[in-house]
């Protein structure tokens, strides 16, 4: 402990010398470096090899070997060992460990003659004297033969004539040293050259009276503009490089032009060194961020254009091919032309950097509406100008997006980048929409250029499919197949046209920026959906939800429903166990589902609230299924408690059916006197849950999953299906009457299926039998199921009482102490209430909302009311 806790103080040490920030300004930040300071002064894990147990290894395999009769083995062994003995490496222990391990049966596989194979070539044999004089004995008699001088030799060239003697210098000591004069390798001095340049000399000159100005030529005025312009120290021009100002020395005058037109013509051409000057001192000053770095380098490039550009004005008048006429007037002429794109620049950086620090790529913006103008007014010159110093610039903010989009990565403490990390945290169910956000500003602006807004929402995707992928353990495949991204320059975009391009700029670039987008977008969002809706079956999970929560398969739903009721209406307290429920479901949609997901089901009953004669009590029992965090992402927890309403909104209209169904009348007395009203009323109200039970399924369910589906089918990532799928779950709540606005509707319906299982109690009460058990806990109920108990009145009961909707609770409670007769009278005065209530409001809503399903519903709910049927 001591030990980890000295290493964790120097570890502190080291980050606070190498990020020298308070840890406090950046908790984050300083964690993650602290954490990576840690895995890398981390001790290694891995122990080394004792090298005293290979040595052991080696005379037990020696020990071996002479034993098995192989002395030859062991003896080219020990002679390899010995010279190993003297090499010197710290790692020989692991080679020979591993030698030993790759190693397999020796003593039957080895040949030591294959050895002989590994000795090097003998060299070739030095040559000796003897081998020489054999081929070549230098005893040969031709050696000692006479030598014919009279043939033609070397000395019977013709010599050339010698040159004559040049005239010697006088005698020096040079001379005596046998060394040149210094003084014949000087040209004489021309004393009417230094004269001249004298007198070019102007600023040295002297007025011959006080006050009066010096004369200066007017060549030696474009000379001194030229220098100004560039930078330099001039005596024309005074410039103050504290304050950024240039102006003109009143000392000189041009005599062969008016004073006020030079005096005006000079002041013009010391404004615009004045703004050049700016923005020369402006590249000097140090900046911190990459991107203003960036656009720094890209203005001194092109000073140094302009730069080369009057250089080349210098030499017009330097070394002139023809004649030229000295004009400062033509000179001025000039400068405006070519300072014309650096004079807009330097007032692009004198508007942009007083925000660049709290927008750090406003110059992009600035520089693409400059280029968007340029090309309004077919300036050609200006439009390339702008237009490559913006993808020069835009370069450097490419790199976070491009490792965002290829490796889903963020650079740390990037506050350019318009993603951030939100909660790294965060449960992998949510990771799409809580991990990682866009960056906005005060005004929930996006923090990012305007001109790149429309492209944020696909480049903030692709990372975070990578990211997903590479969760899923398939994000080595996309770094595979990533295929070469296409340029974006200049001529990329805007073609190689000697004219300006026809097309808006803001188009081109738009265009060029979806191509190199949808190079890295369109892999990853395509491998993540291929995963989503192959590998996790994405809409098969739709289709389970189908028919867990919204009854898609009638029969299944309608057996499974039918099973919980038994199980209440038989009147044992556990009738509500999880894990009997659970089991239930399992094995009556096993009948529809494979095995793997039907063991997802699972199913809870909560204690409910509600416990009269109401079918508001079904929903305390819910139905989970057990999804994959991938599929989490798409569903969003969010949607499970509509899925769960509907599921009860069909449970209710279920049960209704169930009593009613169960509760028909036998031939007693007391049924006999009000048969006609029971007949009446079972036949409405089991029309009326028929209609609600179709409309539900057949109509709300049918239509809007179909839609889904197809817009499921086009959606291209993660962002799209979820919003898919929340669009989805929001137009079935809407549409079955469930959604917050619908409230009154939704609870005149429920009071109505209310009064179907009044009417159940009331019929079971008449006709005297006991068709389905009672509570033991509770004897003196006279209730046929445990919804069907005394009721218990709440605040809410009321709510729609004074638009005809009453509750039948209240109804109930008014029957207690009448005659089964006059209950049965009261069921029919509520149901001939609630019935008008309802389809007014389907109507009403149905014309205000625009939706024809209500319409259709309206029209269904009426069709006994209306005389004119056959």
């Amino acid at each position: 402990m001591a030990q980890n806790a000295k290493i964790a103080g120097l570890t502190d040490e080291l980050v606070h010398s190498i990020l020298q920030f308070d840890p406090t300004t950046n908790k984050q930040a300083y964690k993650r470096a602290k954490d990576l300071a840690a895995r890398g002064l981390r001790g290694h894990q891995y122990a080394r090899t004792n090298q005293f147990d290979v040595k052991n290894i080696f005379a037990g395999l020696d020990e071996k070997c002479r034993i098995k009769n192989r002395d030859d083995l062991a003896d080219a062994l020990q002679l390899r060992l010995q010279k190993l003995e003297g090499i010197s490496n710290r790692f020989k222990p692991e080679f020979l460990s591993l030698l030993l391990q790759l190693s397999d049966r020796p003593l039957e596989n080895t040949r030591v003659e294959a050895l002989d194979l590994l000795k090097p070539p003998s060299p070739p044999l030095q040559l000796t004297w003897n081998e020489i004089l054999e081929g070549d004995p230098y005893s040969d008699e031709d050696i000692w033969k006479d030598i014919d001088y009279a043939v033609e030799s070397s000395g019977d060239e013709q010599i050339p004539p010698k040159r004559k003697k040049q005239q010697p210098t006088p005698a020096t000591s040079v001379d005596e040293d046998d060394t040149y004069d210094p003084g014949t390798c000087i040209d004489p001095t021309n004393d009417a050259l230094v004269s001249d340049v004298e007198a070019a000399r102007f600023w040295s000159s002297h007025p011959a009276e006080d006050g009066a100005k010096i004369d200066i030529m007017e060549l030696q005025a474009v000379r001194e503009t030229l220098f100004m312009l560039a930078g330099l120290q001039t005596s024309l021009f005074t410039v103050d490089k504290e304050r950024s100002s240039v102006r003109v020395n009143a000392r000189f005058k041009l005599s062969q032009a008016i004073p006020a037109t030079i005096d005006h013509l000079l002041s013009q051409l010391a404004s615009i060194g004045k703004d050049i000057l700016r923005l020369r001192q402006w590249t000097r000053r140090p900046s911190t961020l990459p991107l203003i770095q960036t656009f720094e380098a890209a203005t001194r490039k092109r000073l140094l254009d302009y730069d080369d550009r009057l250089s080349q004005l210098q030499r017009r008048y330097l070394v002139p091919k023809s004649p030229v006429a000295v004009s400062l007037l033509a000179l001025y002429n000039d400068v405006l032309v070519e300072s014309e794109q650096i004079l807009r620049l330097s007032q692009i950086v004198s508007d942009v950097e007083p925000r660049l620090l709290i927008n750090p790529f406003s110059h992009l913006e600035e520089l693409f509406t400059q280029t968007t103008l340029a090309q309004m007014t077919l300036q050609k010159s200006s439009f390339d100008f702008f237009s490559t110093m913006l993808f020069d610039c835009l370069r450097t903010y490419l790199k976070p997006i491009r490792r965002w989009m290829e490796n889903g990565e963020l650079g740390a403490n990037d506050e350019t980048f318009f993603v951030f990390q939100n909660d790294s945290g965060s449960d992998v169910a949510s990771m799409w929409h809580d991990r990682y956000v866009l960056r906005r500003n005060a005004q929930d602006q996006l923090r990012s250029p305007s001109f790149l807004q429309p492209a944020a929402l696909k480049i903030f995707n692709t990372g975070k499919s990578v990211i997903f992928l590479k969760e899923l353990g398939h994000g080595y495949a996309l770094l595979n197949e990533l295929d070469s991204e296409p340029s974006l320059e200049h001529h990329s975009v805007c073609g190689h046209s000697d004219d300006v391009p026809l097309s808006p700029f803001p188009e081109l670039f738009n265009a060029g920026f979806e191509r190199w987008i949808r190079s890295k977008y369109s892999l990853a969002s395509a491998s993540l959906r291929t995963h989503i809706f192959d590998t996790q079956g994405l809409m098969r999970i739709l289709t389970i939800f189908q028919m867990l929560y919204l009854g898609s398969n009638g029969a299944v739903f309608e057996n499974f429903a039918n099973a919980i009721f038994e199980r209440m209406d038989s009147g044992h307290r556990g009738w509500s166990d999880r894990y009997m429920l659970t089991e239930l479901a399992r094995s009556i949609f096993s009948d529809v589902l494979q095995a793997q997901d039907a063991e997802k089901i699972v199913v809870r009953s909560a204690k409910s609230k509600d416990q009269g004669p109401s079918v508001k009590g079904l929903a305390a029992v819910s139905v989970d299924y057990s999804l994959h965090w991938s599929i989490l992402n798409i569903t969003q927890r969010t949607a499970m408690p509509i899925y769960q309403q509907f599921h009860t909104a069909l449970l209710q209209t279920y049960r209704v059916k169930y009593l009613l169904q169960r509760a028909r009348p036998t031939r007693s007395h007391k049924i006999k006197n009000a048969a006609q009203l029971i007949y009446k009323l079972q036949h409405r109200l089991t029309w009326f849950v028929d209609i609600l039970r179709s409309y539900y399924t057949e109509t709300v369910v049918a239509f809007t999953s179909r839609d889904m589906e197809a817009a499921m089918g086009k959606a291209e990532d993660i962002d799209q299906m979820a919003d898919v799928h929340v669009k989805y779950v929001a137009k079935l709540q809407e549409r079955a009457l469930l959604s917050s606005d619908l409230q009154p509707l939704h609870k005149a319906v429920i009071e109505m299926l209310d009064v179907g299982v009044l009417f159940a109690k009331t019929v079971t009460e008449l006709d005297g039998s006991k068709t389905v058990r009672t509570r033991p806990s509770a004897p003196q109920r006279k209730s046929s199921a445990p919804l069907l108990d005394q009721v218990q009145l709440s605040d809410t009961d009321d709510d729609v009482e004074g638009d005809g909707g009453v509750a039948a609770s209240k109804a109930a409670r008014r029957s207690i102490g009448r005659s089964p007769t006059e209950a049965l009278q009261m069921v029919d005065k509520e149901f001939t209430r609630l019935l008008p209530f309802i389809t007014a409001g389907l109507r009403s809503v149905g014309r205000v909302g625009a939706e024809p399903m209500w319409e259709q519903l309206a029209e269904r709910l009426e069709w006994e009311c209306k005389k004119d049927r056959y």
